[in-house]
């Protein structure tokens, strides 16, 4: 088992994170289907702790670590932590800093400058596109 997975507070806490990803956990029982699929995964003894660290001393990232996870089959060949895997990549797309969004404040700042302070949402979602095609 993987360390930090048994903690007694872990389903409470995987609760809390895929419900605050409503575009996620909009379908009917979902909470529970992922709960179930929490629990499984906690017991997993299929989930190997050379994932982490293998012998060569290679330490793997979450994302290298996560999609060991879910290429896991149940016995009929099918995907094991379908609704859990949906929590999962949904976390780890957030952002953990401000860099991006200082970066577009900064850019939206020279784009409306003196000269163009009318602009309208629209043309600046268009410019900060071509902007980010450019780049």
């Amino acid at each position: 088992m993987i360390s930090g997975c048994s903690n007694p507070d872990s389903i409470q806490m995987i609760n809390t994170l895929a419900a605050s990803v409503p575009h996620v956990a909009c379908k009917m029982n979902f909470l529970d289907s992922m709960s179930t699929e929490w629990r499984l995964y906690q017991a997993d003894a299929d989930i190997s702790p050379e994932w982490i660290e293998s012998a060569d001393g290679h330490v793997a990232s979450v994302d290298e670590y996560w999609s060991q996870v879910a290429k896991q089959k149940d016995g009929l060949g099918n995907p094991k932590y379908i609704n859990l895997m949906l929590v999962v990549k949904a976390a780890l797309c957030i952002s953990h800093g401000q860099a991006d969004v200082e970066r577009g404040f900064s850019l939206n700042k020279h784009i409306v400058d003196k000269t163009r302070v009318n602009l309208k949402q629209h043309a600046i979602s268009t410019l900060r596109t071509v902007i980010d095609v450019i780049n």
